[in-house]
């Protein structure tokens, strides 16, 4: 398989993902299960994870293995703010509040730390182009996506980044799923909240009869896969949750559970994202981050088809600058660069 094929599927599957949990974005588990049973179908259009991912590869286009921090706020200020005549609709608190500190004046690393949502999962949800750019290297892919992070993110929430493009990273040789959880463990300090998270989804999913896990996320009769998986949802949750929090877009969180949606699905593309956006909270970007991460390792033909043909090219309902991209086209620049 190509690193051509591998990038498009990572791309298809992050839109895909990011796709099929926007409805289910801030629902909890058993409001899922009574509206749908289980998410299978893709019913409307992506968000600002699939426009944002999209820009960061545009970056990476440019600049390469040269991207830095300014690099990244320089086209914040020259190809977003300029757009920005009024909402920014769908944007992420971390992404709002580095607007305000560039029109403020301010560098990185202050602009992802002044806003207070350092933590956030924006940096994580663009994550994917940089492991698809630096393909079995987690290390390099790690370092490329914190000069990101340091404009929009601060501490853990850069962490949630480094540790999805490390796993991209791994999936794009065609890593086995426990090596692509290892090696995003591998790029961020094992004493940190994202790293702990990680631990505990990875540990319930192994201590969970995987099989059945997995039959539950390739099974067609909805209610019954609902049934089956419930254990394994209510243990990540409690694993995992911040449930006292009013927001769902925490970094360490969505990212764990991400991974473990990962490794309940085997590392298939549909039984990951199922698995993901039935999770609940944040499910848009645990279906874009589980999507790219699967997709990266199966490759474009591992996204299925009813759903590859379900993505268009992006809006700019979020990011105008991105208006028109196709996630395919962006992918086949990236391999490009490589």
């Amino acid at each position: 398989m190509t690193y051509r094929d591998r990038a498009r599927g990572c791309l298809l599957g992050l839109a895909a993902g990011d796709a099929l949990g926007a409805p289910a974005e801030n629902l909890t588990p058993p409001e899922i299960r009574r509206r749908w049973g289980r998410l299978t179908e893709i019913e409307g259009g992506g968000t600002d994870d699939t426009e944002y991912a999209i820009f960061a590869a545009s970056l990476l286009v440019r600049h390469g293995h040269a991207l830095t921090s300014a690099d990244v706020a320089h086209a914040y200020r020259t190809e977003i703010i300029p757009r920005v005549t009024g909402p920014m609709r769908g944007a992420g608190f971390s992404e709002l509040g580095t607007i305000e500190a560039l029109r403020r004046g301010l560098e990185p690393p202050l602009t992802g730390l002044v806003h207070q949502h350092g933590w956030s999962d924006g940096l994580a949800m663009r994550a994917a182009p940089y492991g698809v750019f630096c393909p079995g290297d987690p290390a390099e892919a790690a370092r490329l996506v914190e000069e990101d992070g340091r404009v929009s993110q601060s501490g853990e929430g850069v962490l949630g980044g480094r540790a999805v493009a490390g796993a991209v990273a791994a999936a794009m040789t065609g890593a086995a799923p426990h090596e692509v959880v290892a090696a995003a463990l591998s790029v961020i300090p094992a004493d940190s909240w994202t790293a702990r998270d990680i631990v505990r989804a990875r540990d319930v999913i192994v201590a969970s009869d995987a099989d059945v896990a997995r039959d539950s996320a390739f099974a067609r009769d909805s209610d019954a896969s609902s049934d089956v998986e419930l254990p394994v949802v209510e243990a990540l949750h409690q694993a995992v949750v911040v449930e006292h929090y009013p927001w769902t877009d925490v970094a360490p969180e969505a990212v764990a559970l991400a991974l473990a949606a990962y490794l309940a699905g085997g590392g298939d593309v549909e039984a990951t994202v199922t698995f993901g956006v039935s999770l609940g909270r944040d499910a848009d970007t645990i279906g874009a981050i589980a999507g790219a991460i699967a997709g990266a390792g199966q490759g474009r033909d591992g996204v299925p088809e009813r759903w590859a043909s379900r993505i268009g090219p992006v809006t700019g309902k979020c990011l105008p600058v991105v208006a028109g991209r196709h996630v395919l086209d962006v992918a086949d620049e990236l391999a490009e660069g490589l």
